[in-house]
């Protein structure tokens, strides 16, 4: 009785079903193929003459069939999630055949309900030059959330794929669990880690999901982490105060440290709720360093290229670069019909992606500058040589100005002879063609009620005379006129 009793037990353990498996005798479910692959058997071969499950040709795989002779790519994808945990390994594994010695394939990992953040975890070059039959591809799987893409990208064929598969496996040390550098769902006190940054028209507010729907009635009726309406979120209530091009910014105060020894990954979910489709949600990194320079890092494909999913939680992810930062969340308004976003459940986990340096274009999330540490502030003069009569703009201060008798004394910020300006340099014979322009070296992420502030001071060597003319334009794509000023009569110390 004990021996049949063994038996019975071993019998059930060894025949559990697989994670996740497809070995094309049956309907497969657990993953999907798109219009690129056909099913045959050994009985009609796309090439090889039997299968791998039955070992005869009355069994069944997939071969690569594609359906068109220009550019594509042809993919086979888990259907649903996978979420593995970290007590056990897992692999996935598959069985491909190909005789031709280049036809490369590759294994994916797929992470962010936007799939936008893709990472290779094997390539194939082709045929396995040690056996002429089916070849074993086997994985090890990490600890994380994603979907498993089989892709290509080649017109070339054959190409045959069969028992593909998810399941434990017998290595002996399972990946060590995904590390937590930060968390928070905004059920503790973690929600004082972050601020509304208070100079902007839209303020984010942390709310219980039954209160923040009294104030938007399309706002998340649960939040993500309970799914009930007594959990809370961060939310940007602006449909009161909706203007295209007013924005609101969320600080995440924490300082994060990423460097090359281990890769992390932000994790977030957000909310998009209200009429339009086109206003954004952008996170960004602002230095450490008291700077005011930020890089959007996500979503990898701003504007009008990517979507946001409307009217449920999303999944979004982005693997950090290396540095010091921290996070800023910004939603602004791109439309006249309102649009806005809730988040929760914002994670920066560890991620094996190869680390990855921050991006060299940059913008300003403000700019001031007094000059009264005798620099530029990282602004430039015009470069352009077609002006042969084009002076530069230095900076000087009441002590060192070249022309005494032409220009200030005294700064305007401390009113004295040691705070510095920038000048405009200008050497003899003067023309009336003389020019000079000066620009930041980097642009400003700009919203509708910014306000550009500036001292400047006219003087003539001519008494009751006066050509010179001072504008102010921005640049860019959208390039345009601010302000201009001409004077026909001295005018000094205007602001």
């Amino acid at each position: 009785m004990l021996f049949l009793l063994f038996l019975l037990v071993s019998n059930t353990f060894f025949s559990q079903a697989a994670i996740l498996e497809c070995d094309f005798e049956t309907s497969c479910n657990d993953f999907s193929t798109d219009s690129n692959w056909g099913l045959t058997n050994g009985l009609n071969p796309q090439p090889i003459d039997h299968d791998h499950t039955l070992d005869n040709s009355s069994g069944h795989y997939i071969f690569y069939n594609p359906q068109d002779t220009g550019f594509q790519i042809a993919e086979i994808k888990t259907s649903d999630w996978l979420e593995l945990s970290n007590n056990r390994t897992v692999c996935f594994r598959m069985w491909y055949y190909t005789p031709r010695i280049n036809l490369p394939f590759y294994i994916q990992l797929i992470q962010g309900d936007d799939e936008q953040l893709i990472r290779v975890i094997d390539s194939i070059i082709g045929k396995d030059p040690s056996t002429n039959d089916w070849a074993l591809v086997n994985i090890t799987l990490p600890s994380e959330k994603f979907k498993i893409a089989i892709r290509l990208n080649t017109t070339g064929r054959p190409l045959a794929f069969d028992d593909i598969s998810v399941d434990y496996c017998d290595e002996s040390h399972p990946p060590p669990p995904s590390k937590v550098l930060y968390q928070c769902n905004f059920e503790s006190s973690c929600s004082d880690d972050f601020v509304s940054l208070p100079a902007y028209p839209y303020q984010w507010s942390i709310l219980k999901a039954s209160d923040a729907i009294q104030i938007e009635n399309q706002a998340p009726k649960t939040d993500y982490t309970f799914d009930n309406s007594s959990g809370h979120y961060a939310i940007l209530p602006n449909s009161k105060q909706f203007v295209k091009g007013k924005v609101g910014y969320l600080h995440l105060q924490s300082e994060l440290n990423i460097t090359s020894e281990e890769s992390y990954c932000l994790n977030l979910y957000y909310y998009a709720f209200g009429r339009s489709y086109a206003s954004d949600l952008n996170v960004y990194l602002q230095l450490s360093n008291e700077s005011k320079i930020i890089q959007r890092i996500w979503p990898l494909r701003p504007g009008s290229y990517y979507t946001y999913n409307r009217n449920q939680w999303t999944w979004g992810i982005i693997n950090l670069p290396i540095g010091e930062y921290t996070l800023l969340f910004r939603a602004d308004s791109t439309d006249v019909i309102p649009l806005s976003f809730a988040l929760d459940n914002i994670a920066i986990l560890s991620c094996a992606y190869p680390s990855t340096e921050r991006s060299s274009y940059e913008n300003l999330l403000s700019f001031s500058c007094t000059f009264d540490d005798l620099t530029m502030c990282n602004m430039i003069n015009d470069a352009d040589t077609s002006v042969s009569s084009r002076f530069n703009f230095t900076v000087f201060n009441g002590e060192t100005l070249p022309d005494k008798e032409l220009g200030p004394s005294r700064d305007h910020t401390t009113n004295s002879t040691t705070g510095g300006f920038l000048y405009w340099n200008r050497n003899l014979p003067f023309t009336a063609k003389d020019v000079g322009r000066v620009y930041q070296s980097t642009s400003i992420a700009q919203n509708l009620g910014m306000c550009v502030k500036f001292s400047y001071y006219v003087k003539s060597a001519t008494v009751r005379k006066n050509g010179t003319q001072i504008s102010l334009s921005a640049g860019g794509c959208y390039g345009a006129s601010l302000w201009f000023g001409h004077w026909t009569i001295v005018k000094v110390g205007k602001q």
